[in-house]
């Protein structure tokens, strides 16, 4: 059992009790995700009270609970606070001044996730490593996953996330990073801004002179680029590094070539040395996120051939993951996007597919979520795009496209309310040689067509 940064003594300090000989292992807001030891905090949500499991908390292991509400049935020490939340934000600041890791933030409209996972792939050589599960990236998964870090964790990578102006600002003032990442600026979770502009500004808030960075590292690809930097110069950070496919900077991509499934990169460091590496991934986005993880990688002190053991990264599912199956007896591909969409991954994650594969293809598209007063806008630039491509199959699905039904702007178009109706009448639309291309917003849960997929398929 790994010991995290917070004990008794820490508890009773910040919230006035008595807890003695209790051993910590982790923490969680889900009672069905409780483990051995775990502390469980009661979260009252919109949906649903998690004052009411408290019961399954404690039968799943559990040994302590925060609660808005305590519950004398259910014997497990419990300590009464307001609100849930701000206990677990409040316990979790505690706990990172605790800690001595070296803390890496990463930021972007595109590819947190799947840069966290990969940076953690070339660093797991070392015992002491955290990375936070998921896309816990917000003002809940954040300090949740603050107090599930091991106490002896020398390096630990976080994402974060917003949708909203302030938010990564609350998220800094918790974690404290000591290493700030901004992958780029796109139009992603719209919803509660005019324009990007002000998603840039609120990606730009993990600058904050309070919490000072040691190191950030920008993206010069990134067309914010200069405004980031201005901020950074303004706050004093003195450690910038840079990457870019296009132009010099710390970490310049000096050769590119696809040989099948992976592209073979090579990258020159400050003009003294290059190296070489492989990407397991047709998506050339990741190209550039390598490079980020080779920032990371000089700015942590490991070193940077590490960058290597992309080679044997498979990416995490839904994001750009290949499956290779057999369908009606012949081996197809399913380029596997289904775990989130934006305009900007839609359109460079599919003109990439449909260069590589120039048979005649079936195009799963599912809604982008999130893009507020631009819906309209993105949704027909998308159908203008698949327009484009008049050789393949395109099921669309979710309710955003399904409204275009009747404006007769494709041939061989179909469309579905949801995805349940895809999945009736998706065996007639499978023929011999297609490869199949998923993206959507998670919402829409394209994941599920692919479950479906993998499976037999009756004639």
């Amino acid at each position: 059992m790994s010991k995290i940064l917070i004990n008794n003594k820490d508890i009773n300090k910040l919230f006035n009790t008595e807890i003695n000989s209790l051993n910590f292992s982790g923490c969680s807001l889900d009672s069905r995700n409780i483990k051995k030891n775990n502390i469980f905090f009661a979260y009252k949500g919109k949906k649903n009270d998690g004052n009411k499991f408290i019961a399954q908390a404690k039968n799943n292991g559990a040994i302590l609970a925060f609660v808005e509400k305590k519950n004398p049935r259910v014997k497990i020490f419990q300590i009464v606070v307001k609100n849930t939340h701000l206990a677990l934000i409040k316990l979790a600041k505690h706990a990172r001044l605790k800690s001595v890791a070296n803390i890496i933030a990463i930021t972007g409209s595109v590819g947190k996730t799947s840069t966290k996972d990969a940076l953690t792939h070339t660093l797991n050589q070392d015992d002491n490593i955290f990375s936070a599960q998921k896309s816990f990236n917000n003002i809940f998964g954040v300090p949740l996953e603050i107090l599930n870090m091991p106490k002896n964790t020398k390096i630990a990578i976080f994402e974060i996330g917003m949708n909203h102006s302030g938010e990564i600002t609350r998220l800094i003032k918790i974690l404290r990073p000591h290493i700030g990442v901004v992958l780029n600026v796109s139009y992603v979770h719209g919803g509660n801004f005019d324009n990007e502009k002000q998603i840039a500004d609120a990606k730009a808030e993990i600058i904050n002179k309070d919490y000072p960075l040691q190191t950030l590292i920008l993206n010069k690809d990134n067309k914010y680029y200069n405004k980031l930097k201005n901020k950074a110069n303004k706050n004093k950070i003195i450690n910038i590094l840079t990457y870019s496919k296009q132009t010099k900077a710390n970490f310049t991509l000096s050769k590119l070539s696809l040989n099948k499934t992976k592209y073979l990169v090579e990258v020159k460091f400050q003009n003294l040395k290059k190296i070489n590496y492989t990407v397991n991934s047709i998506n050339d986005y990741l190209v550039g996120n390598s490079m980020a993880i080779l920032a990371c990688l000089k700015a942590t002190g490991v070193n940077i051939a590490r960058i290597k053991k992309l080679s044997s990264l498979m990416l995490t599912e839904g994001r750009g993951n290949i499956i290779t199956t057999k369908l009606l007896d012949k081996n197809i591909q399913i380029h596997n996007h289904s775990y989130n969409s934006s305009p900007a991954s839609m359109v460079a994650s599919l003109e990439i597919f449909l260069n590589i594969s120039k048979k005649q293809n079936l195009i799963i598209v599912g809604d982008m979520n999130e893009l507020g007063s631009k819906t309209n806008y993105y949704h027909l630039k998308l159908l203008k795009l698949l327009k484009q491509n008049k050789n393949n199959i395109y099921l669309l699905v979710g309710k955003i496209l399904y409204k275009y039904k009747q404006m007769n702007l494709l041939s061989n178009t179909f469309f579905y309310r949801d995805t349940n109706v895809l999945i009736n009448d998706l065996k007639n639309h499978l023929y011999y040689d297609n490869n199949i291309f998923i993206k959507g917003s998670n919402s829409i849960n394209l994941q599920k067509v692919v479950n479906h997929l993998i499976k037999p398929i009756e004639n």
